[in-house]
């Protein structure tokens, strides 16, 4: 067990293997309990929805490469698609879906910094 001792000067030296934990929590353990429960729920969903968003782009930018849709002068390829607008940027590969929707919002987000 790793042990704390303190040496001829006083500082703490760490030696050994570490103490177990104790089962000791703040007085409100009972109220941190059921939020931490929901945040690692909440967590495993993120990470199930990062590797289908992974795995999505990865499709998007295979069928854009195998349909050769030609660059603009920027390198970007744009392009709409049943109300939606398929951005993607070279350097990176990044891929944008935006819906109608969101554009709407970016416009009233606009319009409300005037």
């Amino acid at each position: 067990m790793r042990q704390r001792k303190k040496n001829e000067t006083g500082e703490a030296q760490v030696t050994g293997e570490q103490l177990e934990l104790i089962d000791v929590g703040p007085a409100n353990l009972k109220a941190i309990k059921p939020i931490a429960k929901r945040y690692k729920a909440a967590m495993r969903r993120r990470q199930g929805a990062l590797k289908e968003e992974i795995e999505a782009k990865q499709q998007i930018l295979a069928l854009i490469k195998e349909a050769k849709v030609s660059r603009l002068p920027d390198g970007k390829i744009k392009f709409k698609c049943d109300g939606m607008l398929i951005t993607v940027t070279p350097r990176d590969e990044l891929v944008k879906v935006k819906d109608e929707e969101d554009e709407e919002d970016e416009e009233d987000e606009e319009n409300e910094e005037e």
